[in-house]
């Protein structure tokens, strides 16, 4: 199971996401997760224990800590779980791997569910974590 914890301040873009990957697929099973804010990731984070969360999906501007404070804390609290970033800019789904930023992708606003779905199979389904 991929445990997804989706941080943006836009309640309704969880459900929407929701909706639409499991419309993409039966085969992968998730389990979405939703925090409004960067310290409640956080704390969202530091509940869960031994179920971790593999992948959190951040917008760039949150409303109480910019994206690069984010991936730090979580790069060093929790080193297993993966962040996409949402960014308005223009680049598809670029990979970052282990440049200076830590995130393993740039995800293009607005969100593309197909592709984004593409990105997590590929990166949870295909390599073991």
């Amino acid at each position: 199971m991929v445990h997804v914890l989706l941080v943006d301040d836009e309640p309704n873009l969880l459900n929407l996401f929701k909706q639409q990957i499991s419309q993409s697929t039966s085969a992968l099973r998730f389990n979405f997760h939703h925090s409004a804010n960067a310290q409640e990731c956080i704390n969202r984070l530091e509940s869960f224990g031994h179920e971790p969360v593999l992948l959190v999906i951040a917008k760039v501007n949150l409303p109480d800590m910019d994206h690069l404070a984010l991936l730090k804390v979580v790069q060093k609290k929790f080193p297993r779980v993966k962040i996409y970033i949402c960014t308005e800019m223009s680049a598809p789904y670029a990979r970052k791997g282990n440049d200076d930023q830590g995130s393993l992708r740039f995800i293009p606003k607005p969100l593309n569910f197909e592709a984004l779905y593409g990105a997590i199979s590929e990166d949870f389904l295909n390599n073991s974590l």
